[in-house]
């Protein structure tokens, strides 16, 4: 919890701007877009090269300058699965088919692959539970 218990997950994505008004002497300029995710699903995220960033972020709260409480997410090198999504070892391995996964505590979710991830079924798997 950040600062209490109502966060969200925002991804900011950076956006060039080209200007062909003439109306200055640049020719572009960047500005951001922000997405706040609804659900467990909006906030599976496959990083990749294009310039942004990751925050879990309080609305409710504001820092002395008026920003949102909260808190980036820098990753590293992001990888990627070889296998096929519906192959059986990608299935109870599912937890590896995006970078990022946001969800809400469950006391009974702890295990991204399954309690046992040699004999799961994909049934008690991350990606079970971000369908709700």
């Amino acid at each position: 919890d950040i600062d209490g218990t109502h966060n969200s997950f925002e991804k900011t994505s950076l956006k060039t701007v080209r200007i062909t008004d003439g109306s200055s002497k640049r020719k572009s300029y960047w500005t951001t877009e922000t997405e706040t995710a609804k659900t467990e699903s909006d906030a599976k995220i496959t990083l990749g090269l294009a310039p942004g960033e990751l925050a879990i972020v309080n609305p409710n709260k504001k820092t002395a300058v008026g920003n949102e409480v909260g808190y980036r997410l820098i990753p590293a090198i992001p990888a990627h699965p070889l296998l096929v999504e519906d192959d059986y070892p990608q299935i109870r391995g599912a937890f590896t088919n995006y970078n990022v996964w946001v969800t809400p505590y469950n006391r009974t979710e702890k295990w991204a692959g399954g309690l046992f991830v040699d004999h799961s079924r994909g049934e008690d798997t991350l990606a079970v539970w971000t369908k709700k």
